[in-house]
C-alpha cells in the first residue's frame, strides 16, 4: 500500500493568513511547485482532503478547491478508490530533478517531459490550453456556488450548460434544438449506456460500422443488443448492406462527420438514405459527432440530425477532443418525443454527472471563450496535420498510402498486402511509438491493415521525428 507522500505536510506546505493570495492558490501553488521540482513524483498518492485539511487547519473545502485546480490543469488525477495522485502524465511543463538543474541548463530540450510517446490516441494539446481562465472560473464557482447550483436536482444537468451546448450546436453544427432536449453526460461511454437502456431491450440488433469504434459497440453490447457489422466504403456506413444483413434492426451507431476510423465523411445522398430507412424501419440512428469541429479543407456538412425531420435521430458529443479529456463532460440531444424516456431512465438508473465543472464551463461557452478556443486550437492542428503528412510523403506510395482525412485529429496509414499492423505495432512500440492498428476496429475477420496515428498531442518536431522513426521501422 503506497503511502501519501505528504506525510508532514506541514513541513512541505506553508500557509500564510496574511498573505491577500487566497489559502487554496497557495496550496495549489506549493504542491505545483512540488510536482515540477521533481519532489512529487508521477503517481505519487497525496493525502485525503480531509487529512491534509486537518494537518494545515483550514476547511476540508479549501483543499478540495486546491486540488481540483491542479486535476483541471494536470497535474493530478483522481481515481475512483485510490485518492488522488500526482498524474501520470503531466502537462508539457519543464521538469528538472532539481532547481540546481533547472539554472544550469535553462534551455535544454531534454529537460521537457512529454505527455506521452508520439501518436498515442485521445490526446488533445495541453499547453495552449487556457488554464488561467478554467481555474479562475472553477474557483470561482466552487467559491461562492449560485443558490441554485446547491439545490439543483435535475437529471438532465446545469440548465445554463444547456442552453450553452443547444447555441452552440445551432451556431456549430446546424442542430435546431431545446434545452430540455439537451443531456449533459459523463461522457461517450455514459451516453451509450443511457441511450441502451432508455431505447433499447435485449435482443434488438444495431447497426455498426465495419471498421468502426470498438468502445461503443461493446457498451451497447453489454446491454444485450445484437451488434450487426456493416461494411464501410468511401460514402460511409453501406444501408443497402445493413438493410440485407439485418433489415429489422432498431438502430444504427454511425460517425457521418468523420468515420471512425477511417475518416470518410458520408456525402449528403447516404444521409438522406440512411434517414429515409430509419423512417420506413421505425429505427433510430445514433450519430456520434466526437469531433467535427475539427476540419481543416472545405466546408464540413451539417450534422445528420439537423437534416432531420423526422425524429430519428439522437445526437452524441463530448469535450473530450475539443476542450478537455479532464472534464470528462458530454451531452446528447433527444428527439422531444423522446425527452420523457430519457428523463424517466436517468432518475431511475443513472447518476448525472458531476456538477463541479458544469457552471464554470457553461459561462466559458457563454462568453465566447469556447469558441475562441476552438479556432485557436484548429489553426494549432492544421499545422501539425501538415506537418506529418509532409513527414510521410518520401515513404507513401512505397510503404503506405496515406488517408489524410479533411477533418479530425489523426492520420490513416493504409499497409499494403501481406504486411500484419499488429506485428507493427509492436515493432513501433520497441522504438517509442505508439500507434493503432487499424485491424482493431473490425469485428469480422476480414480486416484491412493499417496504422492509426494520432497528431494532436504533439509538437511539429516531434511528429517529424517519429515520422522519421517509423519510416525506419517499416523499412
Amino acid at each position: 500500500m503506497s503511502r501519501p507522500l505528504l506525510g508532514t505536510s506541514s513541513s512541505e506546505i506553508g500557509i500564510d493568513r496574511d498573505d491577500r493570495e487566497p489559502i487554496q492558490s497557495q496550496i495549489a501553488r506549493q504542491l505545483r511547485s512540488l510536482v515540477l521540482s521533481g519532489r512529487l513524483k508521477p503517481q505519487t498518492k497525496l493525502p485525503s482532503t480531509r487529512a491534509l485539511s486537518e494537518e494545515l487547519n483550514v476547511a476540508r473545502a479549501t483543499v478540495v478547491e486546491a486540488y481540483e485546480q491542479l486535476v483541471s490543469e494536470g497535474y493530478l488525477e483522481t481515481r475512483s478508490g485510490s485518492g488522488t495522485r500526482v498524474a501520470a502524465e503531466l502537462p508539457e511543463t519543464l521538469l528538472t530533478s532539481s532547481p540546481k538543474e533547472r539554472a544550469r541548463e535553462p534551455s535544454r530540450a531534454t529537460g521537457r517531459r512529454e505527455p506521452a510517446r508520439p501518436f498515442r490516441s485521445g490526446l488533445v494539446d495541453w499547453e495552449n490550453f487556457p488554464h488561467d481562465d478554467w481555474g479562475r472560473l472553477l474557483g470561482r464557482f466552487w467559491r461562492n456556488p449560485p443558490v441554485t447550483l446547491l439545490e439543483h436536482n435535475d437529471p438532465f444537468g446545469w440548465l445554463p450548460l444547456r442552453e450553452a451546448i443547444a447555441r452552440h450546436l445551432y451556431e456549430w453544427r446546424g442542430i435546431d434544438c431545446a434545452a430540455e432536449q439537451v443531456i449533459v453526460t459523463a461522457g461517450g461511454l455514459d451516453a451509450f449506456d443511457l441511450i441502451g437502456r432508455s431505447i433499447l431491450k435485449p435482443g434488438d440488433e444495431v447497426w455498426f460500422e465495419e471498421p468502426g469504434y470498438p468502445t461503443a459497440r461493446r457498451i451497447f453490447s453489454l446491454g444485450g443488443v445484437t451488434a450487426i457489422p456493416v461494411p464501410v466504403d468511401a460514402e460511409g456506413m453501406v444501408v443497402t448492406r445493413g438493410c440485407d444483413r439485418a433489415p429489422g434492426a432498431r438502430a444504427a451507431f454511425v460517425t457521418p462527420a468523420r468515420q471512425y476510423p477511417t475518416g470518410v465523411t458520408m456525402p449528403l445522398a447516404r444521409r438522406l438514405e440512411l434517414l429515409d430507412w430509419a423512417a420506413d424501419a421505425d429505427a433510430i440512428v445514433i450519430e456520434d459527432d466526437y469531433d467535427s469541429e475539427y476540419r481543416y479543407v472545405g466546408k464540413p456538412l451539417p450534422a445528420l440530425m439537423s437534416l432531420d425531420k423526422r425524429a430519428r435521430v439522437i445526437y452524441t458529443g463530448t469535450f473530450s477532443k475539443v476542450f478537455s479529456p479532464i472534464v470528462r463532460l458530454g451531452y446528447i440531444v433527444v428527439p422531444l418525443a423522446l425527452v420523457k424516456r430519457f428523463r424517466e431512465e436517468r432518475l431511475s438508473h443513472g447518476a448525472p454527472p458531476s456538477l463541479m465543472a458544469q457552471p464554470a464551463l457553461a459561462e466559458f461557452m457563454g462568453s465566447g471563450a469556447f469558441a475562441i478556443h476552438i479556432r485557436r486550437m484548429r489553426r494549432i492542428y492544421a499545422a501539425r496535420r501538415r506537418a506529418l503528412i509532409e513527414a510521410l510523403k518520401q515513404a507513401e506510395g512505397k510503404l503506405f498510402t496515406v488517408d489524410a482525412s479533411p477533418a479530425g485529429l489523426m492520420l490513416l496509414l493504409r499497409l499494403p498486402a501481406g504486411v500484419s499492423d499488429e506485428a507493427m505495432v509492436e515493432k513501433l512500440a520497441a522504438k517509442g511509438i505508439e500507434a493503432q492498428s487499424l485491424s482493431s476496429h473490425y469485428a469480422g475477420r476480414k480486416r484491412e491493415q493499417g496504422l492509426l496515428l494520432s497528431f494532436a498531442g504533439f509538437s511539429e518536431d516531434d511528429l517529424q521525428q517519429a515520422a522519421a522513426k517509423l519510416i525506419g521501422v517499416l523499412t
